[in-house]
């Protein structure tokens, strides 16, 4: 027995408790003998919380939102091998194509757009709102705002900014959000650029000045590019970033750039972007595009606890849990995003699962 009012001093005394294959740690701090306290009954370990159960987690595909940002400078008016006045125009092939691969994701996907420049302002405005904002059903609108004519300048960063406010404003916007930047030219329109040292871009006839005449005429890539990472890192909206006719862009390499920074580059090709060169191709971008957005988000029934351990499978594949495989969409652990090749494999049909697992 210790002598009446000596200290009992356990320093750093360290308990492991087994809750299902995890260790708990309790540090106890040093307490006086007398304090009050029964030295003599031992009170038991702490509470570990219910036993792990493994089980499935049933997944069911959520609905992502998703807003079109479509480009209709003047170049819009060029056909695919950058042409003038040559017949099919890029703004009707980029339409006929939307045309095949929205409606069959219509009740899949919550649906907006927003064209830029604006159709009611100068050829560098940007409009203050969205076109549509996003809901299901909304395919057939969409189609409907290629009635208007291309023309104007590029002003991609101010138009990214538009769609990223809709999008916050949203219902949704805790959920699986992503921006489909569709342009067939260098961002432009920034009027903070120097025309005497900036690089030029093309204007709307085609030409490719020396010296710029404008500040509007000036590449806005360096704008442009951290725009879409700070969507992409700062608020968790990704871009993915498709690329008519870039083998006629004399700025291919800035829209490799942008897709790299918008967070959702392209595996498995040449470039970072989807580029699409022709009529197959641009309509092949956008059904992979809008098939990984819909079948790479899901809700999880039955929300696995803060402590459980998940494991997801894509067919054979074990998905590993980061940027790179999947993630869970905020804290509640109630929706889950794939990612990369994973993410590629659901869009082309191989089964997801999700299990708890016990040690």
């Amino acid at each position: 027995m210790l002598p009446r009012g000596s200290t009992l001093c356990v320093v750093a005394a360290v308990v492991a408790l087994g809750a299902c294959g995890r260790t708990r740690l309790v540090h106890y701090a040093p307490l006086p003998f007398d304090a009050g306290v029964d030295a003599g009954r031992d009170a038991g370990p702490p509470d570990a919380g219910p036993p792990c159960r493994p089980r499935d987690v049933p997944l069911t595909p959520a609905v992502p939102t998703v807003m079109f940002v479509i480009d209709r400078s003047g170049s819009m008016n060029d056909d695919l091998a950058g042409n003038a006045d040559a017949g099919t125009t890029r703004w009707n092939v980029l339409a006929a194509s939307l045309a095949q691969v929205l409606p069959p994701h219509d009740q899949q996907l919550a649906m907006g757009a927003v064209r830029f420049p604006s159709t009611t302002s100068a050829s560098c405005g940007v409009p203050s709102s969205v076109d549509l904002m996003p809901k299901v059903g909304n395919a057939s609108a969409i189609l409907k705002l290629f009635t208007t004519p291309p023309k104007g300048g590029t002003p991609t960063a101010e138009a990214l900014h538009v769609a990223a406010r809709a999008l916050a404003t949203t219902q949704t916007a805790a959920g699986a959000r992503a921006l489909v930047l569709t342009t067939d030219g260098a961002p432009n329109c920034n009027g903070n650029l120097d025309p005497t040292v900036c690089q030029c871009t093309p204007n709307t006839s085609g030409i490719i000045f020396p010296v710029c005449p404008s500040p509007s005429e000036c590449l806005d890539d360096t704008r442009t590019i951290t725009t879409l990472k700070g969507l992409f890192q700062g608020q968790r909206l990704p871009t993915y970033v498709v690329g008519l006719a870039s083998d006629q862009n004399p700025f291919i390499g800035t829209l490799d750039q942008m897709a790299i920074a918008g967070g959702v580059p392209r595996q498995g090709s040449g470039h970072p972007f989807y580029a699409a060169d022709n009529a197959q191709q641009l309509t092949t971008a956008l059904t992979r595009i809008t098939a990984q957005l819909a079948k790479c988000t899901y809700l999880a029934g039955n929300g696995p606890g803060p402590n459980d351990s998940v494991v997801v499978t894509v067919g054979a594949m074990l998905v590993p849990n980061d940027a790179t495989g999947w993630e869970w969409v905020g804290e509640a652990r109630t929706q889950l995003e794939l990612h990369g090749a994973a993410c590629d494999a659901a869009a082309t049909g191989a089964q997801v699962d999700a299990v708890v697992e016990c040690p």
